[in-house]
């Protein structure tokens, strides 16, 4: 049995001598020990329905670097997403990303098709889940209006020494 602040756990103490009581009875006494401890569970997560939602929320939350970007309002915490992402080659107009994020994950690959297709300063791209790359190809010229790009191109000229 488990002890929390010096009082025991009514679900484990129930569960043991429920457990106890059903040896000696019938199976059908056995099922619906059961069936009862079943609905009790169904109610008491009914009770703590938006605990339970957070927590569940909390755990379907892509980790894929498009989302996490979105999150990501302060300088500080952008700074953090883009040391996830790792620069494989950089030429201004032309960049070769890395994430480990992307690796056999085609939902995160939609998305970045999706995000990449929808910026117009963006002439080409490839995204490989295979190996987990992306790359883009856009006129340099233009990124002034992508604030991701630009974050993009800084932090591959920093990384890749141009």
């Amino acid at each position: 049995m488990s002890f929390h602040h010096g009082r025991i756990d009514l679900g484990l103490a129930l569960t043991f001598f429920s457990s106890l009581l059903s040896l000696p009875f019938s199976k059908r006494y056995h099922v619906w020990l059961g069936i009862c401890f079943g609905l009790l569970t169904v109610i008491h997560t009914w009770q703590h329905r938006r605990q339970v939602s957070c927590h569940l929320q909390k755990e379907r939350q892509p980790m894929d670097l498009l989302s996490q970007y979105k999150k990501m309002t302060n300088s500080a915490k952008k700074t953090y997403l883009l040391q996830q992402v790792q620069v494989l080659h950089y030429i201004r107009g032309r960049v070769r990303l890395y994430s480990r994020h992307l690796v056999n994950n085609a939902g995160i690959a939609a998305e970045i098709r999706r995000q990449l297709e929808a910026a117009p300063e963006v002439t080409n791209f490839s995204v490989n889940t295979l190996t987990g790359s992306v790359l883009i190809e856009y006129a340099p010229e233009k990124i002034a209006n992508n604030p991701l790009l630009q974050e993009l191109e800084q932090l591959a000229a920093k990384q890749y020494g141009r």
